[in-house]
């Protein structure tokens, strides 16, 4: 089993979460590691504004919302996503550049990401990627999401990440072990988990919130149209 290393970590966090009992992204060829089948994503937030997570800027690493666009936008979109799930990859690569391009860099909307843990290989992508300051580990994400097909089918998805952190950010292996041990930041991903599933009642990956409303189906089209009704 390619987790041994860290079996004690991930231990840990299974006696005090319920971490791996999660609804997960609909394509099981991305959740090999996980438990239930996707869920319908159901509730609406009752406001508005985003619940902000908590920020320790105090210590190293990536901590809280990873937050792109003006603070000042007048929408405000949230997406739970996984680094495992293969629709959350397919929204990196075929919808958010849209996005960006049309409503993040003009100042329209200020987007959150939060990451919505699925399972074990996902702690690893996530505490790895979280390791670095803001700018790295939005390059980490975007490796991971755009070589997800590579890494997560592999004999050993661990040592895959660990060689993309790597080439991408030039993270040596010794850091890499580094960031993965890190129970802190293990702690406040399940508690990012926690929070999503409570405060939105988040069930399945990917789930995009606009200015409070969940999308109900994931499109393009859809999502401009959600924007543009805030507007």
């Amino acid at each position: 089993m390619i987790y041994h290393r860290y079996q004690s970590v991930f231990k840990t966090i299974a006696a005090t979460t319920a971490l791996l009992l999660v609804a997960a992204c609909s394509d099981s060829g991305a959740d090999k590691a996980t438990t239930t089948a996707s869920a319908a994503k159901t509730a609406e937030a009752s406001s508005t504004s985003a619940p902000a997570m908590a920020v320790d800027s105090q210590r190293e690493g990536t901590w809280g919302d990873i937050v792109y666009g003006s603070a000042d936008a007048p929408v405000t979109i949230i997406e739970y996503a996984s680094l495992t799930c293969s629709h959350c990859a397919t929204f990196k690569r075929e919808i958010f550049p849209n996005l960006k391009k049309e409503f993040i860099d003009t100042g329209k909307v200020k987007f959150i990401y939060r990451n919505f843990l699925l399972n074990r290989v996902d702690m690893v992508a996530s505490a790895v990627a979280r390791c670095g300051d803001l700018k790295q580990t939005k390059k980490l994400m975007d490796v991971y999401f755009d070589r997800q097909g590579e890494w997560l089918s592999s004999q050993d998805p661990q040592s895959e990440l660990a060689k993309l952190a790597r080439r991408s950010v030039n993270m040596s292996r010794v850091k890499f072990d580094k960031c993965l041990s890190n129970k802190d930041m293990h702690k406040h991903l399940v508690q990012m988990q926690a929070d999503g599933r409570k405060d939105y009642n988040i069930q399945a990956t990917p789930t995009v919130i606009v200015d409070g409303s969940t999308l109900d189906g994931l499109s393009w089209e859809t999502l401009k149209e959600a924007v543009e009704a805030q507007l």
